[in-house]
Protein backbone atom coordinates (compact mmCIF):
# COMPACT_ATOMS: atom_id res chain seq x y z
CA UNK A 1 0.00 0.00 0.00
CA UNK A 2 1.29 3.43 -0.95
CA UNK A 3 1.89 5.90 1.86
CA UNK A 4 1.25 9.61 1.43
CA UNK A 5 4.49 11.49 2.00
CA UNK A 6 5.00 14.86 3.64
CA UNK A 7 7.18 17.26 1.66
CA UNK A 8 8.44 20.84 1.45
CA UNK A 9 9.12 22.73 -1.78
CA UNK A 10 12.01 25.19 -2.01
CA UNK A 11 12.47 27.40 -5.07
CA UNK A 12 11.50 26.92 -8.69
CA UNK A 13 12.97 25.26 -11.75
CA UNK A 14 14.04 21.74 -12.63
CA UNK A 15 12.85 19.45 -9.79
CA UNK A 16 15.21 17.67 -7.42
CA UNK A 17 13.70 15.29 -4.86
CA UNK A 18 15.77 14.81 -1.68
CA UNK A 19 15.49 11.73 0.56
CA UNK A 20 16.87 11.54 4.12
CA UNK A 21 18.40 8.65 6.04
CA UNK A 22 17.17 6.41 8.86
CA UNK A 23 15.73 8.28 11.90
CA UNK A 24 15.86 11.52 9.89
CA UNK A 25 13.43 13.74 7.99
CA UNK A 26 13.41 16.17 5.12
CA UNK A 27 14.38 18.93 7.56
CA UNK A 28 17.88 17.44 7.78
CA UNK A 29 18.47 18.83 4.29
CA UNK A 30 16.99 22.32 4.87
CA UNK A 31 20.32 24.17 4.73
CA UNK A 32 21.42 22.48 1.50
CA UNK A 33 17.91 22.80 0.03
CA UNK A 34 17.88 26.55 0.67
CA UNK A 35 21.14 27.07 -1.22
CA UNK A 36 20.33 24.68 -4.06
CA UNK A 37 16.90 26.29 -4.47
CA UNK A 38 18.39 29.31 -6.30
CA UNK A 39 19.19 26.89 -9.13
CA UNK A 40 16.58 24.13 -8.89
CA UNK A 41 13.21 23.37 -7.33
CA UNK A 42 14.18 21.31 -4.30
CA UNK A 43 11.55 19.02 -2.79
CA UNK A 44 12.59 17.60 0.59
CA UNK A 45 10.57 14.54 1.55
CA UNK A 46 9.78 12.63 4.74
CA UNK A 47 9.93 8.93 3.86
CA UNK A 48 7.29 6.52 5.18
CA UNK A 49 7.34 6.01 8.97
CA UNK A 50 9.46 9.17 9.33
CA UNK A 51 8.79 12.85 9.95
CA UNK A 52 5.20 13.84 9.24
CA UNK A 53 4.58 11.16 6.62
CA UNK A 54 2.17 8.28 7.04
CA UNK A 55 2.94 5.05 8.87
CA UNK A 56 2.85 1.56 7.43
CA UNK A 57 3.94 -1.84 8.75
CA UNK A 58 5.83 -2.57 5.52
CA UNK A 59 9.14 -0.80 5.03
CA UNK A 60 10.93 -2.24 2.02
CA UNK A 61 12.78 -0.36 -0.68
CA UNK A 62 10.43 -1.21 -3.59
CA UNK A 63 7.45 0.15 -1.66
CA UNK A 64 9.39 3.19 -0.45
CA UNK A 65 10.49 3.94 -4.01
CA UNK A 66 6.89 3.67 -5.20
CA UNK A 67 5.83 6.17 -2.51
CA UNK A 68 8.30 8.66 -4.00
CA UNK A 69 7.20 8.01 -7.59
CA UNK A 70 3.53 8.43 -6.62
CA UNK A 71 4.31 11.73 -4.90
CA UNK A 72 6.13 12.94 -8.02
CA UNK A 73 3.11 12.03 -10.12
CA UNK A 74 0.78 13.91 -7.75
CA UNK A 75 3.06 16.92 -8.13
CA UNK A 76 2.85 16.62 -11.91
CA UNK A 77 6.52 15.70 -12.38
CA UNK A 78 7.10 13.49 -15.41
CA UNK A 79 10.84 13.30 -14.76
CA UNK A 80 13.04 14.55 -11.93
CA UNK A 81 16.48 14.43 -10.35
CA UNK A 82 16.81 12.56 -7.08
CA UNK A 83 19.27 12.79 -4.18
CA UNK A 84 19.30 10.31 -1.31
CA UNK A 85 21.43 9.82 1.79
CA UNK A 86 21.98 6.40 3.40
CA UNK A 87 18.53 4.73 3.62
CA UNK A 88 17.27 7.50 1.35
CA UNK A 89 20.13 6.70 -1.02
CA UNK A 90 18.99 3.09 -1.26
CA UNK A 91 15.44 4.32 -1.85
CA UNK A 92 16.69 6.64 -4.59
CA UNK A 93 18.63 3.77 -6.18
CA UNK A 94 15.52 1.59 -6.02
CA UNK A 95 13.47 4.32 -7.72
CA UNK A 96 16.02 4.68 -10.51
CA UNK A 97 16.22 0.92 -11.10
CA UNK A 98 12.46 0.31 -10.98
CA UNK A 99 11.38 3.52 -12.74
CA UNK A 100 14.39 4.53 -14.88
CA UNK A 101 12.34 6.64 -17.28
CA UNK A 102 11.29 8.89 -14.38
CA UNK A 103 14.77 9.68 -13.08
CA UNK A 104 16.83 12.28 -14.94
CA UNK A 105 19.80 12.11 -12.60
CA UNK A 106 20.72 10.16 -9.48
CA UNK A 107 22.89 11.37 -6.57
CA UNK A 108 23.61 8.86 -3.80
CA UNK A 109 25.24 10.08 -0.59
CA UNK A 110 27.44 7.66 1.38
CA UNK A 111 25.78 4.33 0.71
CA UNK A 112 26.27 1.53 -1.80
CA UNK A 113 23.82 -0.98 -3.32
CA UNK A 114 25.06 -3.55 -0.84
CA UNK A 115 24.20 -5.37 2.37
CA UNK A 116 25.44 -3.89 5.64
CA UNK A 117 25.92 -5.45 9.08
CA UNK A 118 23.34 -4.72 11.73
CA UNK A 119 24.30 -1.44 13.34
CA UNK A 120 21.07 0.20 14.47
CA UNK A 121 19.34 -2.59 16.43
CA UNK A 122 20.65 -1.27 19.75
CA UNK A 123 19.51 2.28 19.00
CA UNK A 124 16.02 1.10 18.09
CA UNK A 125 15.76 -0.95 21.29
CA UNK A 126 16.99 1.96 23.41
CA UNK A 127 14.46 4.33 21.86
CA UNK A 128 11.63 1.83 22.31
CA UNK A 129 12.57 1.32 25.96
CA UNK A 130 12.46 5.05 26.75
CA UNK A 131 9.39 5.68 28.99
CA UNK A 132 8.16 8.51 26.78
CA UNK A 133 4.73 8.77 28.45
CA UNK A 134 6.42 9.46 31.79
CA UNK A 135 8.69 12.20 30.44
CA UNK A 136 7.56 15.79 30.97
CA UNK A 137 10.43 17.63 29.24
CA UNK A 138 13.06 17.05 26.59
CA UNK A 139 15.92 17.57 29.05
CA UNK A 140 14.76 14.54 31.00
CA UNK A 141 14.55 12.49 27.79
CA UNK A 142 18.12 13.47 26.96
CA UNK A 143 19.31 12.48 30.45
CA UNK A 144 17.72 9.04 30.13
CA UNK A 145 19.14 8.47 26.66
CA UNK A 146 22.58 9.60 27.87
CA UNK A 147 22.73 6.55 30.15
CA UNK A 148 23.06 4.36 27.03
CA UNK A 149 24.00 6.79 24.23
CA UNK A 150 27.01 8.91 25.30
CA UNK A 151 27.27 10.89 22.04
CA UNK A 152 25.30 14.16 22.54
CA UNK A 153 25.10 14.86 18.79
CA UNK A 154 23.54 11.45 18.13
CA UNK A 155 21.10 11.96 21.02
CA UNK A 156 19.98 15.33 19.67
CA UNK A 157 19.50 13.81 16.22
CA UNK A 158 17.32 11.04 17.63
CA UNK A 159 15.41 13.44 19.88
CA UNK A 160 14.25 15.40 16.84
CA UNK A 161 11.73 12.57 16.59
CA UNK A 162 10.34 13.09 20.10
CA UNK A 163 7.24 15.28 19.90
CA UNK A 164 4.49 16.50 22.20
CA UNK A 165 1.26 14.50 22.20
CA UNK A 166 -1.13 16.36 24.46
CA UNK A 167 0.46 16.43 27.90
CA UNK A 168 2.92 13.67 27.05
CA UNK A 169 5.70 12.95 24.59
CA UNK A 170 5.72 10.32 21.87
CA UNK A 171 7.99 9.14 19.08
CA UNK A 172 6.94 10.63 15.74
CA UNK A 173 8.68 7.88 13.79
CA UNK A 174 7.23 4.37 13.59
CA UNK A 175 9.89 2.60 15.62
CA UNK A 176 8.04 -0.71 15.65
CA UNK A 177 7.91 -0.86 11.85
CA UNK A 178 11.56 0.19 11.61
CA UNK A 179 12.53 -2.56 14.05
CA UNK A 180 10.49 -5.22 12.23
CA UNK A 181 11.88 -4.21 8.82
CA UNK A 182 15.44 -3.44 9.88
CA UNK A 183 16.83 -6.66 8.37
CA UNK A 184 15.51 -5.50 4.99
CA UNK A 185 16.66 -1.90 5.38
CA UNK A 186 20.28 -2.90 5.92
CA UNK A 187 20.24 -5.00 2.72
CA UNK A 188 19.83 -4.20 -0.96
CA UNK A 189 17.07 -6.19 -2.68
CA UNK A 190 18.34 -9.32 -4.44
CA UNK A 191 15.48 -8.95 -6.95
CA UNK A 192 17.29 -5.92 -8.39
CA UNK A 193 20.27 -7.95 -9.65
CA UNK A 194 19.01 -7.98 -13.25
CA UNK A 195 18.23 -4.24 -13.28
CA UNK A 196 20.38 -1.28 -14.25
CA UNK A 197 20.04 2.48 -14.59
CA UNK A 198 21.91 4.02 -17.52
CA UNK A 199 21.35 7.68 -16.68
CA UNK A 200 23.92 9.92 -14.99
CA UNK A 201 24.68 8.91 -11.41
CA UNK A 202 26.95 10.43 -8.79
CA UNK A 203 28.06 8.49 -5.71
CA UNK A 204 29.25 10.92 -3.06
CA UNK A 205 31.02 9.47 -0.02
CA UNK A 206 32.88 10.74 3.02
CA UNK A 207 36.60 9.98 3.12
CA UNK A 208 36.29 9.14 6.84
CA UNK A 209 33.28 6.87 6.34
CA UNK A 210 33.44 3.15 5.60
CA UNK A 211 29.99 2.89 4.01
CA UNK A 212 31.33 3.07 0.43
CA UNK A 213 34.40 0.85 0.05
CA UNK A 214 36.64 0.12 -2.95
CA UNK A 215 35.17 -3.38 -3.16
CA UNK A 216 31.74 -1.86 -3.84
CA UNK A 217 32.99 -0.42 -7.14
CA UNK A 218 32.09 -3.37 -9.36
CA UNK A 219 28.64 -3.71 -7.80
CA UNK A 220 27.92 -0.02 -8.29
CA UNK A 221 29.10 -0.23 -11.91
CA UNK A 222 26.82 -3.21 -12.54
CA UNK A 223 23.73 -1.29 -11.48
CA UNK A 224 24.87 2.17 -12.57
CA UNK A 225 27.30 1.90 -15.51
CA UNK A 226 27.44 5.69 -16.02
CA UNK A 227 28.26 6.47 -12.39
CA UNK A 228 30.94 8.80 -11.06
CA UNK A 229 32.35 8.52 -7.53
CA UNK A 230 33.65 11.46 -5.51
CA UNK A 231 34.97 11.18 -1.94
CA UNK A 232 34.70 14.35 0.14
CA UNK A 233 37.78 14.88 2.29
CA UNK A 234 37.40 14.96 6.09
CA UNK A 235 33.72 14.01 5.92
CA UNK A 236 32.10 11.10 7.73
CA UNK A 237 28.78 9.35 6.97
CA UNK A 238 26.86 12.61 7.31
CA UNK A 239 28.72 14.13 4.38
CA UNK A 240 26.19 16.93 3.80
CA UNK A 241 26.33 17.97 7.47
CA UNK A 242 30.12 17.71 7.78
CA UNK A 243 30.95 19.52 4.52
CA UNK A 244 27.82 21.33 3.29
CA UNK A 245 29.59 23.85 1.04
CA UNK A 246 31.60 21.13 -0.71
CA UNK A 247 28.49 19.01 -1.20
CA UNK A 248 26.55 21.96 -2.63
CA UNK A 249 29.35 22.74 -5.08
CA UNK A 250 29.72 19.12 -6.19
CA UNK A 251 25.97 18.59 -6.62
CA UNK A 252 25.54 21.85 -8.55
CA UNK A 253 28.43 20.96 -10.85
CA UNK A 254 27.10 17.46 -11.41
CA UNK A 255 23.49 18.44 -12.05
CA UNK A 256 24.56 21.41 -14.16
CA UNK A 257 26.82 19.27 -16.33
CA UNK A 258 24.36 16.42 -16.83
CA UNK A 259 20.89 18.03 -16.82
CA UNK A 260 18.85 17.91 -20.00
CA UNK A 261 21.44 15.83 -21.83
Amino acid sequence: MTVELNYQIHGEGEPVLVLHGLFGSGRNWSRIAKQLSSHFQIITIDLRNHGNSGHNAIMRYPEMATDVINLAERLGLNTFNIIGHSMGGKTAMAASLLYPDKISNLVVVDIAPADYPTNHDDLISIMLSLPVHEIDNRKRADELLAEQIPDPILRQFLLQNLVKDGDNYTWRINLKAIQENHAHLKQFPKDFKTLSYHGPALFLSGSLSDYVKPEHGDTISGYFPQHEHIAVEDANHWVHADKPEEVIEIVLNHLGNTSNK
